[in-house]
């Protein structure tokens, strides 16, 4: 399990450069009054509204900020570095006024002017986002309403917290403060942009749906072709995000990976299981619908290692999805390397593809093999869940093996697992994860 020195300095570039953007304000700031732990307090504060406001970057949807991670490495960082904001808030309320003290702020009881109630309203809103976030299906918050509410208490807590720390002495000179909110509040500005200037760029570039295709498992590809416009080019791997049926300014999108082939484009292919309300509504929209799509995203990509021996592909469920995109693409190209693919379904029913894998089997040099948790009676394959051993035996021996994962998080987490334990360098093993309701 080791990653090559190129990875390792890559990596580390763009950590530190989160990590200065993060810490850049405290350069800025003066004494707050009082000893070490009321000045290290409010600095805790401040790093907690700093990394809040990093925190709208970081879901931007720029390009350029995914690599050197997949897009759900991304995401995943931007989820953890909220619990961090927390921790740094709640350290920095005991640490300015004490635990007694702190429990008057968390009710808004301490402070002058209103900061007492600023610092509690700060508390409660970054709490409020973490609980929200990581409890959003156990408290069943349907993702849209989730969404306005995440977003407006991410933006209420960053102003508040500039509130406080303009309030407490640490942003000292009227200079100094105002550059205080112009860099803390730039972050928050790309919501704006991600919001507003962005859908209303899309309303100019409409997709019209020209087909609809069943698939097998209660999924279906939808065929989306450019409407008076020239679309885009994507690379085998990546996604976009998709508005179907209504407009891009009601943030109604949802992630979803491209099916089809790269080689077609600007024709796009999504395939689509039903797995919740929205993806339902999806599948009985009918062809002539207008779709907006944002993309292409993602770091995951044929396109990226050329130089590979054979590509390795595990997929479950609808992971196979953007599988069949980079097998179409390859087969699209004529390319003659050695592939395997490994599949798991509920059943065979389930495996959507199956025709069309064997007829790729036949075009390209590609071993598929089927993994059924509930196999058909004299079924001869593979059984059961995809795990370690299973991996291991049909992972290649020989040359640079790329792997591709796609599915749902747990399955993928446990191949990831399985596939570093046997040998293959991180940075050969890319997947990117979705929730998709």
């Amino acid at each position: 399990m080791t990653l090559t020195l190129r990875g390792l300095v890559r990596c580390g570039l763009w950590l530190g450069l989160y990590v200065v953007l993060v810490l850049f304000p405290l350069a800025w700031l003066g004494r707050a009054g009082g000893g070490f732990a009321e000045q290290l307090g409010a600095e805790l504060v401040c790093l907690a509204v700093s990394v809040l406001a990093m925190q709208f970057l970081l879901t931007a949807r720029f390009e350029l900020l995914t690599p050197p991670f997949g897009a759900d490495l991304v995401l995943g960082f931007h989820r953890g570095m909220g619990v961090v904001a927390l921790v740094f808030a709640a350290a920095g309320a005991v640490l300015a006024h004490g635990p007694r003290g702190a429990a008057g702020e968390l009710l808004g009881w301490r402070g002058e002017g209103g900061s007492g109630l600023s610092g509690a309203l700060l508390l409660w809103s970054v709490a409020a986002l973490v609980v929200t976030s990581a409890g959003r299906r156990v408290l069943r918050i349907p993702y849209v309403p989730w969404r306005g509410l995440h977003e407006l208490l991410a933006t209420a807590a960053v102003v508040l917290g500039l509130f406080q720390i303009t309030s407490s002495g640490l942003a000292h000179d009227p200079v100094t403060r105002t550059a205080f909110w112009i860099w803390m509040l730039a972050p928050v500005a790309l919501l704006a942009w991600a919001r507003l200037v962005r859908p209303f760029r899309l309303l100019g570039r409409p997709y019209r749906l020209t087909g609809v295709r069943p698939e097998h498992g209660g999924a279906v590809t939808l065929v989306l072709d450019p409407d008076n416009h020239h679309g885009f080019r994507f690379r085998a791997g990546q996604f976009c995000w998709l508005t179907l049926g209504g407009s891009p300014l009601a943030a109604r999108e949802r992630p979803f990976c491209f099916s089809g082939s790269a080689q077609r484009a600007p024709r796009l292919e999504i395939t689509v299981r039903a797995v919740g309300p929205f993806t339902r509504a999806v599948q009985e929209v009918k062809p002539g619908a207008v779709a907006y799509v944002d993309g292409p995203l993602g770091a995951t990509s044929l396109d990226a290692f050329p130089d590979a021996d054979r590509y390795f592909f595990v997929a479950a469920g609808i992971g196979i999805a953007p599988c069949m995109s980079m097998l179409r693409t390859l087969a699209d190209r004529g390319d003659r390397r050695p592939h395997t693919l490994v599949y798991g379904s509920a059943s065979w029913d389930e495996a959507a593809f199956r025709e069309e894998l064997a007829e790729l089997a036949s075009r390209l040099d590609l071993r598929v093999v089927h993994v059924l948790e509930k196999p058909p009676r004299g079924w001869l394959g593979e059984t059961g869940l995809i795990g370690p051993e299973l991996l291991e035996r049909h992972l290649p021996r020989s040359g640079r093996r790329i792997c591709f994962l796609a599915g749902p998080p747990a399955a993928m987490d446990v191949a990831e697992a399985a596939l570093a334990a046997l040998g293959i360098p991180l940075e050969d093993i890319h997947a990117e994860r979705f929730e998709w309701e």
